[in-house]
């Protein structure tokens, strides 16, 4: 297997440093609401490392494919996006139908790499302030 870019790495890190901080809101709203118990916990845990997981594979896959030709890097990314679909469609089954964990506090982590890409140009904008580029500017 070849060595995971470090691009990808560092995205994937910070997707997870996300989805633990929504984690922690979500328990905390749960918690606020009357409604937390242990397989609120388990849920979340669950549908986090799915989502951390669909999220790293991804980047592995959009890795490989820039290698590839056009044709075959896109027949690539549709059979990537295929097996993470099921992926996520097995793990919300799962989620929803084990009893000893909570199928909304699993299926809503799924949603928060999107979060944490929308989120992206808030970090780059806060990263890039107040450095000098080569240029002086």
């Amino acid at each position: 297997m070849a060595k995971i870019d470090e691009t990808v790495m560092r995205e994937t890190r910070y997707v997870i440093k996300v989805i633990i901080i929504l984690s922690v809101i979500m328990e905390a709203v749960f918690l606020i609401v009357g409604i937390w118990n242990y397989k609120v916990l388990i849920g979340n845990i669950f549908g986090g490392t799915i989502a951390a997981v669909n999220f790293l594979l991804m980047g592995i896959t959009v890795q490989k494919a820039v290698l590839k030709d056009e044709k075959d890097a896109a027949t690539t990314m549709k059979l990537s996006q295929t097996l993470r679909n099921g992926m996520l469609l097995v793990g919300t089954v799962l989620a929803i139908t084990l009893p000893f964990m909570n199928g909304a506090a699993a299926v809503i982590p799924l949603f928060f790499p999107r979060i944490a890409m929308a989120l992206i140009p808030f970090r780059d904008r806060n990263s890039t302030e107040g450095k000098v580029n080569s240029n002086g500017e």
